[in-house]
């Protein structure tokens, strides 16, 4: 294991900290149906917001939507006691609005140092401009940095900005987790 001090932690939130009972797939044929549309995009976001503003609203509908059902990760409080105890900060950087977020994150949007959505007018992931923008607010080197997502957005951005990687049943980061509970022991490593 790397011996070096982790300083901050970014998460992804969708299937990440937080599991979703409604899955990505089910929301975007949902709305995908509501305005007929044949496309099957790969980035929603960026199919919805080049068609105006009336389509980012309903894309922010069913995220509000689906974020009602989410709960946090069984894990998530113990993980970040441990980092609270650690002096390590914790930040939540995502793709989905600001409402939805704090919906999802529930009580447990105060316990981060940032919250970081769509909404904040970063160049989403995979671009590393929120990372890089975290990194200098908090004043901390790329490499004592944890990235942590579910996707390969979460990757390549994290690398991007030259951050630790960490995969949950992913193959790309530099380590790879089943789950979030397995954090805890990786993050516990790198002393």
């Amino acid at each position: 294991m790397h011996s070096v001090e982790i300083k901050l932690v970014i998460f992804d939130l969708d299937e990440t900290i937080v599991e979703n009972a409604i899955p990505f797939s089910e929301m975007r044929e949902r709305i995908l149906r509501r305005i007929g549309s044949e496309e099957k995009p790969r980035h929603l976001y960026e199919f919805l917001k080049a068609k105006g503003e009336r389509y980012l609203q309903l894309l922010e509908k069913e995220e509000i939507r689906r974020a009602k059902k989410a709960k946090v990760v069984k894990s998530l409080p113990q993980i970040l006691e441990y980092l609270d105890k650690n002096g390590i900060r914790k930040a939540v950087l995502t793709r989905n609005s600001k409402r939805a977020t704090m919906i999802a994150l529930g009580d447990y949007a105060r316990y981060f140092d940032a919250i970081i959505t769509r909404d904040d007018g970063f160049e989403p992931k995979p671009s590393d401009e929120a990372i890089r923008y975290l990194l200098e607010k908090f004043g901390v080197n790329s490499g004592e940095c944890v990235v942590v997502g579910d996707y390969e957005y979460d990757i390549i951005a994290g690398k991007k900005a030259g951050c630790i990687t960490v995969g949950i049943k992913l193959d790309e980061g530099d380590y790879r987790i089943e789950n979030l509970e397995e954090l805890l022991t990786l993050l516990k490593g790198f002393k």
